[in-house]
């Protein structure tokens, strides 16, 4: 007669569903990689022809993978959309992180230049992921509105952390909001970004980047010059 085996020795099955291995490749990881499947045929989708003309079937086919994947990861189609917006915002926030940590504080205007050539950057590399972030996820409900004001407050946050020294130095009676002058620097730029995509991203970055710097310049100038003006 065979023994019970204890309950407490018996592994659920939840368990070793989640802890299968397939050619030695988990299944978190497999799931992992469906979804990074899935995210990157989403910004090619939604990036060439729209959140309002993108299907789950069309998505799926995109990516080469069956509907049942799709549920797997993601509950609908805006789901989808707002992982591609995060995964896009996510990677440009890394990379102007990555400038402002290696900075040069004795020389702010190289420091500038080099971050708006990565954002700019970032939209001639991927003309979908400068639709989505620039265009798209002003259409598809008020929560991706929201989330993109979320963002854009994230990136003049950015800012304001590497203008702001430069603010109290010069602005000595306390006239200046770097949070204002951050949000218009940042607005500035975002239209200068989607107005170039809009034109196929033809100029070249460096050229944009000069046009960028004119406004950035003339800030620089104007603190200058309150700094030079008797109290």
């Amino acid at each position: 007669m065979n023994a019970k085996v204890p309950d407490l020795l018996v592994e659920p099955e939840a368990t070793k569903s989640r802890g299968r291995r397939y050619r030695g490749v988990s299944n978190e990881t497999r799931m992992a990689e469906r979804r990074l499947k899935l995210i990157e045929a989403g910004i090619r989708v939604f990036g060439s022809s729209g959140y309002h003309a993108a299907t789950v079937k069309g998505l799926c086919q995109e990516a080469g993978l069956t509907e049942r994947y799709f549920y797997e990861s993601f509950t609908n189609a805006e789901a989808l959309f707002t992982a591609c917006y995060l995964h896009i915002t996510e990677g440009l926030r890394t990379r102007l992180q990555g400038v402002l940590l290696s900075m040069d504080d004795d020389d702010m205007e190289q420091t500038t230049r080099t971050g708006l050539t990565v954002f700019f950057n970032q939209f001639k590399e991927s003309p979908e992921a400068a639709r989505i972030l620039l265009v798209e996820v002003l259409t598809v409900n008020k929560s991706l509105e929201e989330l993109s004001l979320k963002t854009l407050y994230s990136f003049v946050e950015m800012l304001e952390m590497l203008a702001r020294p430069l603010i109290e130095e010069r602005d000595k009676q306390g006239r200046i909001d770097s949070t204002l002058l951050a949000s218009g620097l940042v607005g500035s730029v975002l239209y200068m970004a989607a107005r170039w995509s809009m034109d196929g991203c033809k100029k070249p970055v460096e050229n944009v980047v000069d046009n960028a710097m004119m406004i950035f310049k003339g800030v620089g100038v104007s603190l200058f010059q309150m700094s030079n003006k008797p109290a």
